[in-house]
């Protein structure tokens, strides 16, 4: 529901865009927000070897999952 829009009064009563967080607006330039339904939860669909360039990758996706979690955190 919070990546729904709500242009309305209804759709914003029924849960339209509850919890969004716009990521720019957070310190650490991430929403944390899970969009997958619950049976992806979790569901790495890309893991870099830690090879070549896919090092670099690797370091990046950690230091994302890392920031979301934060985000997640402060949240709760």
């Amino acid at each position: 529901m919070a990546i729904r829009n709500a242009p309305t009064r209804l759709m914003k009563e029924v849960g339209y865009g509850a919890g969004y967080i716009y990521a720019p607006h957070t310190e650490e330039g991430v929403g944390g927000l899970d969009c997958l339904p619950d049976s992806l939860q979790g569901t790495r669909f890309y893991e870099p070897k830690g090879e070549g360039f896919e090092k670099e990758l690797k370091a990046r996706l950690e230091r994302f999952r890392e920031l979301r979690e934060r985000v997640k955190e402060k949240r709760s």
